[in-house]
């Protein structure tokens, strides 16, 4: 795939992912199912808002990083592996994300459909059941980790992002296995995940540059 499309996908996702947090976002993650239907519903338009620019983002973004992967094939095979896992992780995590993100907004359709304390229990029943979906931070932090992995290893920007990469999705992998309620933690969190998502969109932009001065 052209080099540059590739660098607008890595600049287009992130901002699509992050940014409808920040403006659009409501922060439901220590909130029980039922708490969090009633959040959601109180906030419905700006929920599917959110939802459908995370999907498109999350389409750009993981995309972006499996052809990112699949463009760094080199002569060193140690690299190539690290790579082509790496790639193969972040592509499996697409589906599983639009999953994810379409899950409160079927959520609020379906309470808003039956209405009432017995919607608000289907929605918490649907939020509840894709608790399972949130194995994409795991595959998503260990897809970055080996991407990192291969750009360190063939110098790629002067192993620079690579590296940051990994440190990033270090950090991430603590927050999410030793996740504590203190500030300590929050930074580390803080860092960790957007961190990987500055660090896309940095890569983007390097890519970008780096097609148009070849």
């Amino acid at each position: 795939m052209n080099t540059k499309v590739i660098g607008a996908m890595l600049i287009l996702g992130p901002l699509l992912t992050v940014l409808p947090w920040i403006a659009l976002g409501t922060d439901t993650s220590e909130m029980a199912p039922s708490q969090q239907i009633s959040t959601l519903l109180a906030e419905s338009g700006a929920v599917e808002a959110r939802s459908i620019l995370n999907v498109f983002g999350g389409i750009s973004m993981f995309l972006g990083l499996y052809f990112l992967a699949r463009s760094l094939k080199s002569d060193n095979t140690v690299s190539n592996h690290f790579a082509e896992i790496g790639g193969l992780l972040l592509l499996v995590s697409l589906p599983i994300w639009v999953a994810l993100m379409g899950t409160d907004i079927s959520a609020v359709d379906a309470a808003k459909e039956i209405g009432g304390a017995a919607g608000e229990s289907v929605g918490a029943t649907i939020i509840a059941s894709s608790i399972g979906l949130q194995m994409v931070g795991i595959l998503l932090v260990v897809g970055m980790f080996l991407l990192g992995i291969s750009l360190t290893l063939l110098r790629k920007y002067r192993g620079v992002v690579g590296i940051l990469f990994i440190v990033a999705s270090v950090l991430s992998f603590i927050d999410m296995a030793a996740s504590q309620d203190n500030a300590a933690f929050d930074i580390i969190s803080t860092i960790g995940w957007m961190g990987m998502f500055l660090m896309t969109l940095v890569t983007g932009i390097l890519t970008t540059i780096q097609k148009e001065n070849q």
